[in-house]
Formats: C-alpha cells, sequence, structure tokens
C-alpha cells in the first residue's frame, strides 16, 4: 500500500502477492484486516509498496467525494493496468456485483465517457465483464500465470 490507505485492506485480500505464494482472493497473511500490513517497513516493493489504487490516488489529488470509491466500502479494487486506456475493477469475494452499484458504478460510466476500458470480476476468475462505449459483455480470461496476471482470451 502506498499512502493513507486508513482502515482499508481490500488490495491485501484481491491481489496476488507472488513473493509470498498467495493467490488472488484470499487474505494475505502478513494483514491484520482493517489495520493494515504487519511487516510494513519491510513489505514487498513490487508487489506491495508501489502499488497505488484509484481510490489512493483520488484522494491524494484532493478528491474528497472519493470516500464512497474506498475499496473496503464499495467492494471494489480500481486499479490501472499495463494497458493503457484499460482499468481493472477487481470486486471483492462475495461481491461479483459490486461493480455494477453505487459509487463504482458511477465512476465506471465516467471512465467509460472518457474512452477508457474497464474489465470487472472477482479475483482470479476466468470470466470478466468488459464494460466500454458498447456496454458489457463477458470475456474469457487465461487462469492467472505465476505473477497473478490475466489476459483475455482471444474470442
Amino acid at each position: 500500500m502506498a499512502g493513507d490507505c486508513g482502515s482499508c485492506t481490500a488490495c491485501c485480500r484481491v491481489y496476488a502477492i507472488p513473493t509470498f505464494n498467495k493467490p488472488a482472493g484470499k487474505w494475505c497473511d502478513h494483514c491484520t484486516i482493517g489495520k493494515g500490513c504487519k511487516i510494513y517497513e519491510t513489505r514487498p516493493k513490487k508487489e506491495c509498496a508501489d502499488f497505488q489504487c484509484l481510490w489512493l490516488e483520488m484522494k491524494s489529488l484532493g478528491n474528497d467525494t472519493a470516500d464512497d470509491l474506498r475499496p473496503d466500502r464499495c467492494k471494489v479494487v480500481f486499479s490501472p493496468t499495463g494497458n493503457k486506456g484499460l482499468i481493472s475493477a477487481t470486486t471483492m469475494p462475495g461481491y461479483p456485483d459490486a461493480f455494477r452499484k453505487g459509487a463504482a458504478r458511477r465512476l465506471i460510466e465516467g471512465l467509460v465517457r472518457t474512452g477508457k476500458r474497464v474489465i470487472a470480476g472477482l479475483p482470479a476468475s476466468t470470466t470478466k465483464v468488459m464494460i466500454d462505449e458498447r456496454g458489457e459483455r463477458e470475456i474469457e480470461m487465461t487462469e492467472p500465470d505465476e505473477d497473478g496476471m490475466q489476459r483475455s482470451v482471444p474470442s
């Protein structure tokens, strides 16, 4: 976690952390849920220290209206991907449709209006939802690789 996450620890659950052999969708052994990282000072740089979700980025830019987008509240962790123009919306286990509700839905609609695409779904799921100017459609994803990354399967 990079910055002031407060009591939000959603990323510690949804993302894979290869350094610890932690799969996506499971709580990290180093996470005190609702408090933070037990090894904060020595946490992995690549997977943890350098990570900044979209909510945290918005908050650091002074956007106080983003509080309802805090991942542990809206049940969606939004983050950029390595693919320019594509945003990941990873839902918390138990909340597969959280991206379709409230602040998460409003954010997605705004992103799509600016030409972005959003890929939404549960951690490590091989079926996700692509949302863009054409609407929503299911897409197939690869199984997570050794870094926890997934890619869309050509149709």
